[in-house]
């Protein structure tokens, strides 16, 4: 089992594809399928095949739906991650994790719950719209064919 923990490495700046800037506000939805570092502030979703990491100067309130996620900043949401959730010794964390490997460094602020499921990967997508299948009602006996009728004296059905 301790073979398929993937590698905790640490991530250069240059090493990221896209750097969003500390005096940068945004909101809406991102999504990417490369690296983002965020160090401004952010609020809405987040949708990604790939890294995300979250500065130190970062404040991002967001339900976060990625591959791997390295937090040194400030995130209040739900995060889901495919293969592993970092939080950094500086990171504060409001909101639930979902992973197969979660690691929270000595220092960090963590208020939510985990879940460690590693049978089988999250995955990233956009939420699913949930929908109910509804059974169809069985036809009332007069649509059945059969001559019924209802004796309301009697209270009770004569075929």
């Amino acid at each position: 089992m301790a073979d398929n923990i993937p590698e905790i490495r640490e991530i250069q700046e240059g090493q990221i594809t896209t750097v969003v800037a500390e005096d940068l506000e945004i909101k809406g939805t991102i999504r990417f399928k490369s690296s983002v570092m965020l160090k401004g502030v952010f609020e809405g979703e987040i949708f990604s095949e790939g890294l995300l990491v979250v500065g130190a100067t970062a404040q991002v309130t967001a339900s976060i739906n990625t591959k791997t996620l390295i937090s040194h900043g400030s995130i209040t949401g739900n995060v889901v991650a495919g293969e592993q959730i970092v939080l950094k010794n500086t990171a504060t964390h409001s909101g639930d994790l979902n992973s197969p490997f979660i690691m929270i460094e000595n220092g960090a602020v963590f208020n939510g719950s985990c879940v460690m499921d590693r049978r089988q990967s999250a995955s990233v997508s956009e939420p699913a719209v949930e929908t109910t299948a509804y059974a169809e009602p069985e036809p009332a006996p007069e649509e059945q064919g059969s001559e019924s009728s209802y004796d309301s004296e009697q209270e009770e059905y004569e075929s």
